[in-house]
């Protein structure tokens, strides 16, 4: 199955039925592609952090967010801050396809649409972070540097606290641009917890009922009407969570599994019940402290943002469905896998009457924990039952199996009622301890089985086969995203080249339940006979046999780095100048008019309008620091750069002396042509400064091959004698067959394709000027000693020239600190294919590759200049200066190498 880049701006998205998000996402493409025109400073430099700078996790796998999370919060950025679409008739007006009837609501609501496993919590983290640092930074912010957290329930209260306890995800995640960090103070405060007033930023995580505020109770008891109600058992000390959250003025309200929020609906009057009312309340509340306060947006988040009648909340302004995760491979591909037979057997006992059903499942299960014990994962079969009853029948049969046998968790939950679906009380303290286990390495459970409508906060990253049960004469609907949400979160990142599965055992006799159920929610799932269904993964893992064929790569520190502090050293004689033709005389374009009746078609008027012209010399002297600090990443500097920029464009951009404020200036400087050449020109100069090459060091342990962790993979791979690894993961054809050609190759001892699991990444600068990570394809040991990294390239983009400069330079770092002579190859596609058949050995292909380069280059310039001894010696000497102190080579012997690769 191919999947599509979750990463990516899609080049098309499925069509959804909430009635804003065509028009929505249309302006908000158009608005991405214009560079996120119309933001605020501080907008605008979150957006390009997040999705624009790359990034790294603390392990050193390479960390970008999703195209569906960014979507998610450019929108809420788009319509809260540039459009200013605030109320439910303002959205309606500009982006409803469909009528919709508009409901008041005292502050704005937007609500997004996110597939289960999808990530709504990280989008509700950079939508905080968005709103502190909005309020902080912009003058005169609507924004709130408070914010509450609202789960349904207790289950997802504890997932959520596993992200934001301690502030655990701003430090995870990229959230915060690092020049940024030390203004952002903000303290968590889980439910129960005291709320500080004083406080730079606080967020209130809690669920929804610790929100509610007791109601008057008339006591008919005179002793009772003397005394009070009786005080309830988990009464809080202090005020309730409502005033303490008043007090601080603004808050911003983030809702996770929004729908149960609004479950609660009358139904002759549609009026909101406790938990929308208590929200409402706080608005109230916090208004009363002073006249800006209150909620200041509501943002809802739901992968089933639908109301008791099964209609899409009209709020809805980003819908990204589960059809689409599961083809972008955020989430695990479902496949249904059917049985034949016997549907269920004449018995009162569920695992009786279930049997075919449960074996299959079980059957299903041990394939999978067999496949996947190589890798320490641990999979988990889940049982959703018909009722209690069922469900304590079903897991007394598991405990008799000798694998499952003390490992069967049963979650009991409320069947009916305004808490349908909630766990029990005397099943909860154990589901939340289980919850935190169930996806970490030492889970003590293999099985968990509940009831068909146990409600979120159970769809955990472990579930590999899913058994819903449930007789063949039921009636109730068959609910996909219910059933199938429990195990479609991932156990590895979408571009780990594992396609992950969640098996779904079912009677072949469920099927039209099925089919009915995916056409309406637009999901075509796979099916296969049971006896079919494989885990499609192979283990990557170092076999303990080839130990031999071990490789120690140095691991080095970083040596570039974005740094502003000689930015106060920069002077407009630092920049390179230039000669703009200036023009000579003002222009004034102007757009024909025409006025049509619309009945008749008749011209009714005609008339010509100036076009509006750059005329505001602070205006546009602003226009062009933002766009340096944005091309740079050099932000909150514009007191030093402003100057900067002034000065340059009137004493060096023209060729002589002008004046900035003259119209003729301003009228050039809108051009886009002079425009590109003065930023070039500042880029230059201000990158010169702030991009530090640190001297290079090595960090205390070298990067082992066999020191990594097995791993799944389910694209191509190599089966080959040479490597400490058993398979070699590939990402291509061309890598399979260069695979093959190290193999044979007589001068080869030893040889490795490298897949981010081996965590080995040089840091570059971009064409653009972004500092990102390369990960380089193959590190390979030859016969003589060296080593060689090298990178295999079908399509040269922009970048190419700058990671191999880069990989040039970790090659000779390498070579310096540890002894041992490294060397960067990059071996393009076009140059293997056409000579693999006569290439013998490694030497031999280093030595086709430059002979090939050389000859572009004599192509390229007619008279190619060598470098001298002198320049050779003087770049050695440079590189002893950088690594001065650390263990050393022989220079000479170096020297000569580098001639012999020269050509001479």
């Amino acid at each position: 199955m191919t999947l599509n880049s979750p990463y990516d701006i899609p080049g098309v998205r499925r069509d959804s039925a909430a009635p804003l998000v065509a028009g929505v996402r249309a302006e908000v493409d158009r608005w991405r592609e214009q560079d996120y025109v119309g933001a605020s400073v501080t907008s605008r430099r979150l957006l390009e952090h997040w999705f624009l700078d790359e990034h790294q996790a603390a392990d050193g796998i390479p960390f970008r967010y999703y195209f569906a999370q960014r979507e998610a919060i450019e929108t809420i950025i788009y319509l809260y801050e540039v459009a200013r679409a605030r109320t439910l008739a303002e959205l309606v007006t500009n982006y409803a396809t469909t009528p919709v009837a508009i409901a008041k609501q005292p502050y704005p609501r937007y609500v997004v649409k996110a597939a289960t496993g999808s990530g709504k919590t990280k989008v509700m983290s950079l939508a905080i972070a968005w709103a502190y640092f909005h309020s902080l930074r912009e003058q005169d912010s609507d924004l709130a540097a408070t914010s509450l957290v609202v789960a349904p329930n207790l289950i997802v209260f504890e997932r959520l606290r596993e992200d934001f306890e301690g502030g655990r995800i701003f430090r995870s995640d990229p959230v915060i641009p690092p020049e940024w960090r030390v203004d952002f103070d903000l303290q968590v405060c889980l439910r129960d917890e005291p709320v500080p007033v004083g406080a730079p930023g606080v967020l209130a995580l809690t669920n929804v009922q610790a929100l509610y505020e007791r109601p008057v109770v008339t006591n008919p008891n005179p002793v009772g009407a003397l005394l009070g109600p009786r005080p309830p058992k988990n009464l809080r000390v202090g005020d309730p969570l409502l005033v303490q959250l008043a007090r601080r003025g603004k808050i911003l309200v983030v809702d996770d599994e929004a729908h149960h929020l609004h479950d609660e609906v009358r139904s002759d009057t549609g009026e909101p019940l406790v938990a929308i009312r208590t929200l409402q309340r706080l608005h109230e509340m916090a208004r009363s402290q002073a006249p800006s306060g209150g909620v200041v947006a509501q943002l809802d988040f739901s992968a089933t943002p639908r109301n008791q009648q099964g209609q899409i909340f009209p709020e809805t302004i980003v819908d990204y469905p589960l059809a689409q995760a599961i083809e972008d491979g955020i989430v695990k591909r479902p496949v249904i896998g059917e049985l034949s037979g016997e549907v269920e057997a004449t018995s009162d006992d569920a695992s009786i009457r279930y049997r075919q059903r449960l074996g299959a499942g079980v059957a299903k299960w041990r394939e999978f924990r067999d496949a996947l014990a190589p890798v320490g994962k641990k999979p988990l079969l889940f049982v959703m039952a018909e009722d209690t009853t069922a469900a304590d029948q079903i897991a007394r049969y598991l405990e008799t199996l000798h694998d499952l046998a003390g490992k069967v968790l049963t979650i009991h939950v409320k069947m009916g009622g305004r808490d349908r679906g909630e766990i029990s009380t005397g099943d909860l303290a154990i589901a939340r301890d289980a919850a935190r286990k169930v996806d970490s390495d030492d889970n003590p459970f293999a099985a968990i089985v509940s009831v068909l409508m146990l409600r979120e906060g159970w769809d955990v990253k472990n579930v590999s086969v899913i058994v819903p049960l449930r007789a063949y004469t039921a009636k109730a609907r068959i609910l996909p995203e219910q059933t199938l949400g429990r195990g479609l979160r991932r156990m590895t990142p979408p571009d780990s080249g594992v396609d992950e599965q969640v098996v779904v055992i079912e009677h072949e006799a469920f099927r039209k339940l099925w089919d009915e159920a995916l056409d309406a929610e637009g999901l075509a799932v796979e099916r296969r006979r049971i006896d079919e269904v494989r885990l499609e993964a192979k283990v990557i893992a170092v076999d303990p046999d080839r130990l031999a064929y071990d490789i120690e790569i140095p691991q080095l520190s970083r040596v570039l780095f974005r740094e502003t502090a000689a930015l106060t050293s920069l002077r407009p004689e630092d920049v390179p100048a230039r000669h703009i033709e200036r023009v000579r005389e003002a222009r004034s374009e102007t757009v024909d008019y025409t006025g049509r009746d619309l009945l008749t078609g008749e011209v009714i008027e005609r008339s010509q309008y100036p076009l509006p012209t750059a005329d505001d010399p602070t205006a546009v002297l602003a226009w062009y620091v933002h766009e340096l600090q944005r091309d740079t990443r050099v932000t909150g500097q514009f007191a030093l750069l402003a100057p900067l920029v002034k000065d340059y464009v009137e004493t060096r951009a023209f060729g002589g002396t002008v004046d900035f404020d003259d119209p003729l200036t301003l009228q050039t400087l809108a051009d886009p042509v002079a425009q590109e050449v003065i930023l070039g020109a500042l880029r230059e100069a201000v990158d010169a400064v702030t991009l530090v090459n640190h001297k290079v060091g090595s960090e205390p342990k070298p990067l082992i091959l066999s020191s990594v962790r097995p791993f799944l993979w389910s694209r191509d791979t190599a089966n080959v004698a040479k490597s400490v690894f058993s398979l070699q993961p590939c990402d291509s054809g061309l890598e399979v067959q260069f695979c093959s050609f190290l193999d044979r190759c007589k001068d080869v001892t030893a040889f490795a394709k490298l897949a981010r699991e081996a965590r080995f990444s040089l840091e570059y600068r971009t064409e653009g000027g972004r500092l990102a990570y390369y990960y380089p394809d193959f590190v390979v040991r030859l016969s003589d000693g060296e080593h060689l990294v090298v990178e295999t390239k079908g399509l040269a983009d922009l970048d190419v020239p700058r990671k191999d400069e880069r990989a040039i330079r970790w090659a000779v770092d390498a070579t310096v600190i540890s002894g041992t002579r490294w060397r960067y190859l990059r071996v393009d596609e076009e140059v293997f294919y056409d000579n693999q058949s006569r290439l013998t050995s490694m030497k031999s292909l280093v030595s086709l590759v430059y002979e090939v380069r050389r000859q572009a280059v004599f192509r390229s310039q007619p008279a190619p200049r060598r470098r001298t001894p002198e320049e050779i010696l003087a770049t050695m000497e440079d590189v002893s200066r950088r690594t001065s102190g650390l263990q050393g080579i022989d220079v000479d012997d170096e020297i000569r190498r580098m001639r012999e690769e020269l050509g001479g």
